[in-house]
């Protein structure tokens, strides 16, 4: 009993230090605050300020976009939309793209534009082409925070500019990432998208621990003075995906090496630790083995066009989770008679599981095949 108390003891008094030394205020406005919650179930592993209210900054982008995604959806829009840029929009400090007014640019880059570049520019003329002026859109941006049980979030701009009544909580956040990553799966994949082309120019993430960190997906960074360097973050180890919010950070590497902590710290009390290189021994030589080594089958059919009809068709309607992979006829046998399985190849387990989720989502057939 002494024993368990005195670890417990230790225990509280090692997370105690550690919250100190991460959140420990030196940022002259920002407030400190973190979340981390299991997707899956959406309970709370770790929390430090989650209700105390901070300015969303670049974090707003995210609901700028779920609005986007749920008009294509819809089918009131498409990525070939032409969205019109007026004088306002032109006019947003940056981050931007400097676009000009009268020009046009299309959703499908406008999209990327925001995940990517976090243009401000585009932000509003997003704003303006679906509610006719940017205020507007800030009250439907409310309403969807509410119906979504963000409950204290207001938004007052699509960008996330400076304004002192926008306002949002750590919680709020991981609520809408928990949302878009749900109710948008294909479209969730554009945030793991390292840089973006427009108009001859490339521009590259400002997520950089999604480029480092084992198992990120996305989503989200953000920057103003008064908020400090914010960050709305999603991994997947094992199958088990977590997402993390962390406001407040002195700098862009304090913030990641802050938030990098406490997720792996959620992942390792859930029993989940970093991949380790794993070998084989052949002959005294270290073979690694292939992690690209799983399928995802599509469909099982007695035809072999049958076979490539459902490949085209899986590749034109889920561009973003099969572009990239290679597509495979295999015959198989079943009871003695011959079968065509239509596959998509060269997955990692993780990829193959979040593949299959995604297309089942849509009540499409999918399974694994390692």
């Amino acid at each position: 009993m002494l024993m368990i108390l005195s670890m417990s003891v230790f225990r509280y008094l090692t997370i105690s230090l550690f919250l100190i030394v991460i959140f420990v205020t030196t940022h002259g406005f920002a407030k400190k605050a973190a979340i981390v919650i299991d997707f899956d179930t959406k309970e709370v592993l770790f929390e430090v300020n989650a209700n105390t209210k901070n300015y969303p900054a670049s974090l707003t982008k995210i609901m700028t976009l779920y609005i986007l995604f749920d008009r294509l959806e819809k089918n009131q829009i498409t990525d070939e939309t032409k969205l019109k840029v007026s004088r306002i929009a032109a006019s947003r400090s940056p981050s931007k793209l400097y676009l000009e007014e009268g020009s046009t640019i299309k959703v499908e880059d406008a999209i990327m534009a925001l995940i990517i570049k976090s243009a401000n520019d585009v932000a509003t003329v997003v704003a303006e082409n679906i509610s006719g002026t940017e205020r507007e859109f800030a009250k439907l941006m409310t309403s969807y925070a509410r119906d979504l049980g963000m409950t204290n979030t207001t938004f007052k701009n699509a960008s996330g500019l400076p304004n002192r009544a926008q306002l949002t909580t750590a919680r709020d956040i991981s609520i809408l990432s928990h949302a878009l990553i749900s109710n948008f799966p294909e479209k969730y994949e554009l945030f793991n998208t390292q840089k973006f082309t427009y108009s001859g120019k490339t521009y590259k993430t400002h997520n950089k621990l999604m480029l480092s960190y084992e198992g990120a997906d996305g989503i989200k960074t953000g920057y103003i003075r008064a908020s400090g360097f914010q960050l709305a973050f999603s991994a997947v180890r094992n199958d088990k995906r977590l997402i993390g919010v962390i406001f407040g950070g002195d700098s862009g590497n304090q913030r990641d090496r802050s938030l990098k902590i406490i997720m792996d710290k959620e992942f390792a009390e859930l029993g989940i630790n970093k991949k380790e290189t794993k070998t084989t021994i052949v002959k005294k030589e270290t073979k690694k083995i292939n992690t690209d080594s799983y399928s995802i089958v599509v469909g099982t059919f007695k035809y072999r066009n049958s076979a490539e009809k459902q490949i085209k068709l899986i590749k034109s309607k889920y561009p973003k989770t099969t572009t990239a992979k290679k597509s495979n006829i295999v015959l198989i046998k079943v009871s003695g008679k011959q079968l065509y399985e239509s596959r998509f190849e060269n997955f990692s387990k993780q990829e193959a599981y979040i593949a299959c989720k995604r297309l089942k989502k849509y009540n499409r057939d999918c399974f694994i095949r390692s």
